[in-house]
């Protein structure tokens, strides 16, 4: 079985940028999740925050959930804040049972000036 991975990237305002996902962020798709998370982070102007969208990912297992957390040092590193955003239930119990939620922001409230992705407008993956 072959999982696919969608990933947009958006500069948002004031120093932010955001990662949307859509699919599986899994074995088969960890190399791509890395591509982009770095990609956002690196691209000038580095951005003081980077947001995971998460409101279409699908599934997410410790491949996946070990790029956020490399995401997370690099960001922290670089002094952005990375922020994983609008969680499903299944991510939101991967980051609580892992206690991954203790060293990355999780947000599952709405953030001001953003909603919730929508149908992805380009594919990479």
């Amino acid at each position: 079985m072959h999982s696919a991975l969608t990933i947009t990237t958006d500069d948002g305002p004031a120093g932010t940028r955001l990662v949307a996902l859509a699919g599986e962020a899994d074995m088969d798709t960890a190399v791509l999740l890395n591509a982009h998370l770095h990609a956002a982070l690196t691209r000038s102007p580095l951005p003081r925050t980077l947001d995971i969208d998460c409101s279409r990912l699908a599934f997410c297992t410790s491949s996946g959930l070990n790029e956020f957390l490399r995401a997370r040092r690099s960001a922290a590193a670089q002094g952005t804040e990375l922020r994983i955003v609008h969680p499903s239930r299944q991510l939101l119990r991967v980051l609580r049972i892992t206690e991954a939620d203790t060293v990355v922001t999780v947000v599952t409230a709405p953030v001001p000036g953003r909603t919730p992705a929508g149908p992805a407008p380009t594919s990479h993956g």
